[in-house]
């Protein structure tokens, strides 16, 4: 059973192991948008003295806008600041959003997907990797239900919020997440 962040953080850097060998070749990047964390992530990352955004009281983002530039929310997938040379520079500090790349959540009417990310190059080598997705979906069904509900609490709170003014992302429904745990609401 998964019950902290630390565990869940080491269940993906074993499951996505490799991956940052492909991120250095690959062209797309991965690394934008407004990267959402949870509480704790949040607390952690302001302690180390990262700059967050803040939206609606409580939803926080690692702040994609550079010291000085004015912030324009409507951005389309704004780089990462700590994204260079296809590197994380807070690599031992980022976030659950950036370690389960191209694992996500997408929302569609009333059900929430564990999906993977296509444009991702990891992604298009394992989209038809049965085995890689069942290792995937076993990992989250491995998570406490208690933790996992507030991962998605956060999640939906941010899925209420974004848009997708250039269509939604390109991706592959791995499971339901009711289907990842019955007790999920």
């Amino acid at each position: 059973m998964i019950n902290t962040l630390t565990e869940l953080y080491s269940s993906f850097d074993e499951l996505l192991d490799g991956i940052s060998e492909i991120c250095k070749k690959c062209s797309y990047y991965d690394c934008m948008g407004y990267l959402w964390l949870l509480p704790d992530e949040a607390k952690k990352l302001l302690d180390a003295d990262i700059e967050l955004l803040t939206v609606n009281n409580g939803i926080n983002f690692i702040n994609p806008f550079k010291a000085g530039e004015e912030i324009d929310i409507e951005r389309f997938k704004p780089i990462c600041p700590w994204f260079k040379n296809h590197l994380c520079r807070i690599r031992s500090l980022r976030p659950l959003v950036c370690r389960m790349y191209p694992l996500n959540f997408a929302a569609e009417h009333d059900n929430i997907y564990l999906v993977l990310h296509l444009d991702c190059e990891y992604a298009k080598i394992n989209k038809g990797n049965k085995n890689f997705q069942q290792k995937a979906t076993d990992l989250f069904r491995q998570i406490n239900t208690q933790f996992f509900q507030q991962i998605l609490n956060s999640y939906r709170l941010v899925n209420n919020i974004i848009k997708f003014p250039r269509g939604p992302n390109r991706y592959l429904k791995l499971a339901n997440v009711r289907q990842i745990n019955l007790k999920i609401l």
